[in-house]
C-alpha cells in the first residue's frame, strides 16, 4: 500500500484526478449541507430564478431570443434580459425544458462549481508549473467563504457563476504579458465569458488588471507586438459581447433607470462595513456577526496569506503574487467605512453598489498565495500529499459553519428583508423579487403605484372609451371609441423596442409622466400593443454568433498548425 502510494505521488497523470476527486466530493457536500434551492434560497433567489425559468419557457414556446419578461409586475414588463446577459443560463435552460426550473438551477450550481475548480486548477498549473499549489489554491478559491455567500446567502448568481471564469481572464493576460502573446484568444474567450456572466465584475476585473499591466509595462515596450495583440483581444471580445452590450447601450441611451437616479444604484459605496466587521471577515468560516448575514476573504485565506512570513524565495513568480496579495489586501481596506467611496474618483465607481464585491478578487489571489506560498515551503510529497489531506478537512468546517451561519439567519433576514413575505409567487408584497428594480424608467413612481394602477388604459379626454382590454403573451389588446383625438397610456413600461398600431397601422411611442407608453390616437379601432425588438438587438445577436464562430475556427486552424510544426521537430 505504501508502495502503491508513492506511485501514485510520483506519476503525475494521477494528479489531476485526484484533485478532481476532492472537488467533486466538496462541491456535493456543500450542497448537501446548504440544502437544495427548494429548501433555502437566498436574497436574489427568486429573481435569478425567474431569469431562468423565462429563459426556458421562452426555449418551449419558440420565442427566443427574448428579453422582456411579459408576465412580472402583473404584465407591466420588465427588460431583465437587456441588463442581464442569459448566455451562461442558456445551456441549463435547455435542461430546464426536459425537467424543471429547479434542478436545472440547482444543476447550474453544481456544474459551475466544478468548472471553477478545474479552471483555477488548470490555470495556476500553467502559469506556475506546480500541481501541488494548483490543488491548494483551486480548492481555497472555489470553496472559499465569500463564493459561498454568494452562492447560497446572497443567491447573487451572475457574481457568483463569475468565479468560474475570472482564472481565464487571468490565465489570458499571462499570455499577452509574459507567455505567448500568439493566445490572446484565452484572454478574449475568458473576458467573453465573463461579460456574458456579470458586468460590474467585468468592470471590477478590468480595474484589477491595470496594475499588473502598468507594472509589466517594459515587457510591451520590449516587445510592442504584445500591445498590438491586447488591443486585438480588446476588439474580438467588443465584437463577440455584441449580442449583450449593443441592446443594453442602446436601452441606456434611450432614458435613465433606476440604477442612476436611486439608491443603492445611484450612491457610491452602498453598506460599507465598519471597521470591526471588515476584521471579522478575516476569520468568516470559523466565527460570524452574532445575528447577522455577513461575510469576508474567512480563515483559510487568512492562514494562506500568512505563510508568507515562512517563504525565503526571490522569484519573479512569487512578485508577481506578492502584487496580487497587495491588491487584495488594498480591496479588503476599501470595503471599510472609512475609505473615501464618495470622493472623485472613486465616485464614479458608485454603479458597482456594494464595495464588498471586491473580495472576489481578493479570494482569488489569496487562494493562488496559499498554493504557491506552500508548494514553496513544503519540500517533500509527503509533506504536500499531507498538506492536500488537511486543506480538504479543513475546509469541511467551514462549509459546515457557514452552512449553518445561512440555515440559522437567512430564513429571518428573507422575510424582514422581503417585508413578511418571500415565497416563489411574486405580488407587490416581495416587490415582485425585483430587488433594487434597478431597470425601471426613472419616471415609475413606484412598484406600489403600478400595482394600484392595475390593468387600465387612460386616456386624457373623459369621452374616451376603452373596451376589451386584455393581455395574451406578450400581446396587450383592446379597442378604442374616440369622439375626437386623445392620447393613451398603456399599463406597458417604456423600453425601447414596443411596437403599437391602431388598426394594424403603427403609432409613434413616447414615453408618459410615469414611465409607461403613451401614443396619441385619432380614430377609433384596434389596438395592439407588443415588444418587436429593434434592428441592433436583431443585429447583434448574427454579429456575436458569426465572430465567436469565426474565433473557434481560427483557433482550431492554429492549433491545427502548431501540431503539425510540432510533429515535424519530432521526426
Amino acid at each position: 500500500l505504501y508502495d502503491l502510494s508513492n506511485r501514485i505521488i510520483e506519476n503525475k497523470k494521477y494528479h489531476f484526478w485526484i484533485f478532481f476527486a476532492i472537488l467533486l466530493f466538496l462541491t456535493l457536500f456543500t450542497m448537501y449541507c446548504c440544502g437544495p434551492t427548494t429548501s433555502y434560497s437566498g436574497y436574489d433567489f427568486f429573481f435569478h430564478y425567474r431569469r431562468l425559468d423565462v429563459l426556458i419557457n421562452a426555449l418551449k414556446d419558440g420565442s427566443y431570443p427574448i428579453y422582456i419578461d411579459y408576465e412580472i409586475i402583473e404584465g407591466y414588463g420588465y427588460f431583465t434580459r437587456g441588463f442581464y446577459p442569459g448566455a451562461i443560463l442558456l445551456p441549463f435552460a435547455i435542461i430546464g425544458t426536459f425537467t424543471s426550473t429547479y434542478f436545472a438551477y440547482d444543476f447550474m450550481i453544481f456544474t459551475m462549481t466544478i468548472l471553477c475548480g478545474v479552471f483555477s486548477y488548470k490555470v495556476v498549473k500553467i502559469i506556475y508549473k506546480k500541481t501541488f499549489a494548483a490543488t491548494i489554491a483551486a480548492l481555497l478559491y472555489t470553496f472559499c467563504t465569500y463564493r459561498l455567500y454568494d452562492v447560497y446567502q446572497r443567491a447573487a448568481l451572475g457574481e457568483a457563476l463569475s468565479f468560474t471564469f475570472i482564472p481565464i481572464v487571468l490565465w489570458g493576460l499571462y499570455h499577452i504579458i509574459i507567455g505567448d502573446y500568439k493566445k490572446w484568444y484565452i484572454l478574449a474567450i475568458g473576458y467573453s465569458l465573463l461579460i456574458y456572466t456579470h458586468l460590474i465584475a467585468s468592470v471590477l476585473m478590468f480595474i484589477t488588471l491595470l496594475p499588473f499591466v502598468a507594472y509589466y509595462y517594459k515587457a510591451f515596450v520590449k516587445e510592442p507586438k504584445r500591445f498590438w495583440y491586447l488591443l486585438l483581444t480588446v476588439g474580438v471580445t467588443i465584437v463577440i459581447i455584441s449580442f449583450y452590450f449593443l441592446p443594453t447601450l442602446e436601452q441606456v441611451l434611450s432614458g435613465s433607470f433606476y440604477y442612476q437616479t436611486h439608491t443603492p444604484g445611484g450612491r457610491a459605496g452602498y453598506n460599507k462595513y465598519s471597521f470591526d466587521l471588515v476584521l471579522h471577515g478575516f476569520i468568516s468560516g470559523l466565527s460570524y456577526p452574532t445575528g447577522r448575514i455577513f461575510c469576508g476573504t474567512g480563515i483559510l485565506l487568512t492562514i494562506a496569506i500568512c505563510l508568507r512570513i515562512f517563504v525565503r524565495e526571490k522569484s519573479a513568480a512569487l512578485r508577481r503574487i506578492d502584487i496580487g496579495v497587495i491588491i487584495g489586501l488594498l480591496y479588503i481596506f476599501a470595503t471599510s467605512s472609512i475609505f473615501p467611496w464618495g470622493r472623485f474618483p472613486f465616485n464614479l465607481l458608485g454603479f458597482i453598489q456594494y464595495p464588498w464585491r471586491l473580495y472576489e478578487f481578493s479570494s482569488l489571489f489569496f487562494a493562488i498565495a496559499g498554493g504557491y506560498y506552500l508548494s514553496v515551503i513544503l519540500k517533500t510529497n509527503k509533506q504536500k500529499v499531507i498538506a492536500v489531506i488537511i486543506t480538504t478537512l479543513l475546509t469541511i468546517p467551514v462549509i459546515i459553519n457557514h452552512s449553518i451561519n445561512f440555515k440559522e439567519l437567512h430564513a429571518q433576514n428573507a422575510l424582514q428583508f422581503y417585508e413578511g413575505k418571500s415565497d416563489e409567487k411574486p405580488d407587490i408584497s416581495n416587490k415582485y423579487h425585483l430587488i433594487g428594480q434597478e431597470y425601471l424608467p426613472s419616471r415609475v413612481p413606484s412598484l406600489e403605484f403600478l400595482h394600484e394602477r392595475g390593468l387600465k388604459v387612460e386616456a386624457k379626454n373623459a369621452d374616451t372609451k376603452i373596451e376589451n382590454l386584455h393581455r395574451e403573451n406578450k400581446y396587450t389588446r383592446f379597442d378604442v371609441i374616440l369622439n375626437k383625438p386623445d392620447t393613451l397610456e398603456l399599463p406597458i413600461i417604456c423600453y425601447k423596442g414596443y411596437a403599437v398600431t391602431l388598426n394594424d397601422n403603427k403609432l409613434p411611442i413616447g414615453q408618459s409622466k410615469n414611465g409607461l407608453i403613451q401614443v396619441p390616437v385619432n380614430q377609433s379601432g384596434r389596438v395592439e400593443a407588443y415588444y418587436a425588438g429593434t434592428a441592433i438587438q436583431r443585429i447583434s445577436f448574427w454579429i456575436s454568433l458569426i465572430s465567436a464562430l469565426s474565433l473557434f475556427v481560427y483557433i482550431y486552424i492554429y492549433l491545427s498548425k502548431q501540431r503539425r510544426q510540432k510533429n515535424g521537430k519530432n521526426k
